[in-house]
């Protein structure tokens, strides 16, 4: 046995490659390792909460909340489309290729991927599971070293796949407000959401799927809170159509940069495509999803600036949205007057005895009213230097992660390779997910990451 490696004699020293981030992104990497591992390979897939596999969208166990991507476009592996759908039908043989399904299925999907993956490997490729917090990242001899609060763990290679960094507070909120629990800094804390089903009114920072999501947890109940919903923009998702989208692909310049007037121009040959067939405007903004990923990487940073701030909001309503019953069912909500929805910002929020006051700062005027709850729904973060968390905020600061230019995450390669602060391109970190949206866009749903995840395995593979 060789002390220094921990191999026998004659046996390659195994790799070993640790995934930050237990959830779908980091499921995803592992579960691709695994099944086309031909090399030894030790995984260690790291997360904070101990439950490998869904990730925060998919624990959810209200069957309200949906997958808004129909049953047949949500495979986990990109070389087979109908993985997901065939799963489902060994389940349930009726189910539809055009299904939302609820969320927490798709969690058990998950879970079951990556256990199938790590039974089914090679003897010599292995899986391990760390419940623990990462505190950092930092290096030795090149190496990273992963750092926990009370021990290291020294690799090869580091995936960072933690999901959505979440954006800050709007405003500064007063400590003893989170401590009582009448600010909830994240709609995604389930538990804490769940006690303001008790009480009469709640404010909701942000309209977006989040904001549906609590809506329909907190309006199931006939005695539920009255919700009052509030953006810069006052628009909430809009919601599928029962059937598939039909896709048909956008033309764009082939090769070379693309300009935001081309990218506009395409999608407005699509509507008119769409229009003269006799279909749907969700027909158009669905076809997009095909090449909006490549245009925007060949985009100037003025234009995919100038996108982001004036047509990314009324994109994101109309791209990402409800499945149909779960639009029936909030607008229900809305007529009944439990759900109330305005374009409003919020100019502060203070203590008021057992209640919370908050400013609202409207288009034509502002006002102060009192709630029982405020639960912040804001989304993703707008400032990787500002939001980020460790062991992203810790990389970025030591310069082995670079911003990208919209500050909406990290520089990245097609291939998932980081770019650290000097641009040259790493050869120990690899991102997917969320942290590539400034780069590439469509970066959030499983799509793009089961195409990100492989891209990334096949890389790491090929370079042991």
């Amino acid at each position: 046995m060789n002390e220094a490696t921990g191999t026998a004699p004659g046996r390659e020293r195994a790799s070993r490659i640790a995934i930050v981030g237990g959830g779908a992104s980091g499921t995803l990497v592992a579960a691709n390792l695994l099944r086309m591992a031909e090399v030894p390979l030790e995984i260690e897939l790291i997360d904070e909460s101990g439950d490998f596999g869904p990730g925060i969208p998919y624990r959810t166990p209200n069957p309200e909340h949906r997958l808004n991507v129909p049953a047949c476009r949500m495979s986990a592996w990109a070389d087979d489309p109908d993985h997901y759908l065939n799963w489902r039908r060994s389940r349930d043989p009726e189910a539809a290729p055009e299904e939302y399904t609820a969320r927490s299925i798709y969690g058990e999907y998950l879970q079951e991927l990556l256990e199938t993956a790590a039974t089914k490997a090679p003897p010599f490729a292995t899986l391990g599971r760390l419940t623990d917090r990462v505190a950092g990242i930092s290096f030795a001899d090149g190496r990273p070293v992963i750092r926990f609060p009370d021990r290291q763990l020294e690799v090869d290679q580091v995936v960072i796949a933690t999901g959505p960094v979440p954006g800050g507070d709007p405003v500064p909120v007063p400590e003893a407000l989170k401590d009582r629990g009448l600010y909830l800094p994240s709609a995604w804390d389930t538990e804490a959401v769940e006690t303001a089903g008790k009480d009469e009114e709640v404010l909701i920072i942000g309209t977006g799927l989040t904001m549906v999501d609590v809506a329909l947890t907190l309006g199931a109940a006939p005695d539920g809170p009255r919700i009052h919903a509030i953006s810069r923009s006052g628009m909430f998702p809009k919601t599928h159509l029962d059937r598939l989208t039909r896709l048909s692909t956008p033309q764009i310049p082939p090769e070379g940069p693309v300009s935001k007037r081309e990218l506009l121009g395409a999608f407005a040959e699509q509507l008119s495509l769409a229009s003269a067939r006799g279909d749907d405007w969700r027909d158009a903004i669905d076809s997009m999803r095909l090449v909006t990923g490549d245009a925007w990487r060949r985009m100037s940073v003025e234009d995919r600036r100038w996108l982001l701030e004036n047509v990314n909001r009324p994109w994101e309503v109309h791209r990402y949205r409800m499945a149909p019953s779960v639009g029936a069912a909030f607008h229900r909500l809305i007529d009944s007057g439990r759900v109330e929805i305005q374009q409003a910002r919020v100019g502060a929020i203070e203590e008021s005895g057992s209640r919370v006051r908050v400013e609202l700062v409207g288009p034509k005027r502002s006002e102060s009213r009192e709630y029982d709850r405020v639960i912040s729904a804001c989304g993703a973060c707008t400032n990787i230097r500002r939001d980020a968390p460790e062991p992203v905020r810790g990389l970025i600061d030591s310069g082995h992660l670079r911003p990208d230019d919209l500050l909406l995450g990290v520089e990245v390669d097609r291939d998932g390779a980081a770019r650290d602060a000097r641009g040259d391109r790493s050869a120990t970190i690899s991102v997917l997910g969320s942290l590539r949206r400034g780069v590439d866009w469509e970066s959030i749903g499983v799509t793009e990451l089961k195409t990100q995840s492989r891209d990334i395995a096949l890389r790491l593979l090929d370079q042991m």
